[in-house]
Formats: C-alpha cells, sequence, structure tokens
C-alpha cells in the first residue's frame, strides 16, 4: 500500500519544479493521470483547457478521479501526488477532491503539503511560463484564490485526519529539502 501525500498549491506557486528536487518519493501529476484517462473522450485537448470543460463534465472528472486515486493507493512505495485543492474555471471554481476521493484517502494519505509563495513571484512566474496556458489572474484574484486553496487544504485534512504543511518556495531546492524531511517524518 502506498504512502501517499497530497501536494496542492496554485498554478504557478512552483509545485512542479519543487517536485522534481524531491529525491525520497515518485510524484505523480493527477492531472496527466485524468488527461489519460479523457484521451479518448476529449482528444488532443491540452491540461489547461480540460480546467474548463470541468464545470460542463463534473461527474465524469470526479467518477474519473475516484478511479486514478484508488489505483494510486493500491501502488507500493511513497507517492506525491500532484494536485490542486481547487481550480477556477471561468467564473466558478472546481473543488479538487469530493468526499468519494477522501473515503480513498482516508488511512493511507499521511500529509497534506501546500506549496506557495508570493504573490509577485507568482504572478512572474504565470506570465513568463509559455508552456501553459493560464488565465491571467489579478493579485487581488490570485489571493482569493491562494485563500480558498487553503481552506480547503484544511477542510479536506479534517477529512483526511492528517496534518497540513505550508512549504514556502523562495528556493525550490529549498522547498524540496523540507519535503523530504517531512516525508521522511511521517
Amino acid at each position: 500500500m502506498a504512502k501517499l501525500f497530497l501536494v496542492f498549491g496554485i498554478s504557478g506557486s512552483g509545485k512542479t519544479t519543487v517536485l522534481a528536487k524531491v529525491g525520497n518519493a515518485r510524484t505523480v501529476s493527477v492531472g496527466t493521470e485524468i488527461l489519460k484517462a479523457y484521451s479518448r473522450k476529449f482528444k488532443g485537448m491540452d491540461r489547461d483547457a480540460i480546467k474548463f470543460k470541468e464545470l460542463e463534465t463534473y461527474s465524469l472528472l470526479a467518477s474519473t478521479r475516484s478511479s486514478i486515486f484508488k489505483r494510486l493507493a493500491g501502488l507500493a512505495g511513497t507517492l506525491l501526488l500532484d494536485t490542486h485543492a481547487c481550480l477556477q474555471a471561468g467564473n466558478g471554481y472546481v473543488q479538487g477532491l469530493s468526499l468519494r476521493d477522501c473515503d480513498i484517502l482516508r488511512g493511507r494519505c499521511k500529509a497534506i503539503l501546500y506549496i506557495d509563495a508570493n504573490t509577485k513571484e507568482i504572478l512572474a512566474r504565470r506570465k513568463h511560463d509559455s508552456s501553459r496556458k493560464r488565465a491571467n489572474l489579478s493579485a487581488e484574484e490570485l489571493d482569493r484564490l491562494r485563500d480558498i486553496n487553503v481552506s480547503l487544504s484544511m477542510a479536506y485534512a479534517l477529512q483526511l485526519q492528517v496534518p497540513v504543511y505550508i512549504v514556502r518556495n523562495a528556493d525550490a531546492g529549498d522547498a524540496a529539502k523540507e519535503i523530504e524531511g517531512i516525508v521522511e517524518r511521517s
């Protein structure tokens, strides 16, 4: 049975960069796994465009995500699940976990890691990352999204009965070392 860690953070916080530097666990992108599962239905759609489909196809997304969590929970080793507490989709928000997901993960998830950076850094990363198509948010909108994500992280932690660690990403190497320490202690 896998030792799981949920890793949240808003787009541009540096989750993927930090997790690539963590040496004592394997990272699995839940978004990539969802894209693989959706490949027949949404052939050719990029990972960022799927956010805007989620509100239309929420029940499909929820059952797909639950199936992915169930499969990952059955694996061996230590897994960092790179995902989101919530996503902004159009003028709404879609939560990253359902109660069903929490039931699957309860007892298997050891902690929630929330990777964060200051607002100016996140805005700059989002602006300069040409590999992704992200919404152009103001500092105020970004801070509101962060507040929602941190609040949902705490709610998920309550459901899963695990701690939340907020990892500041001022330097990806330092943040990765902090995560390695949390993984070792958990």
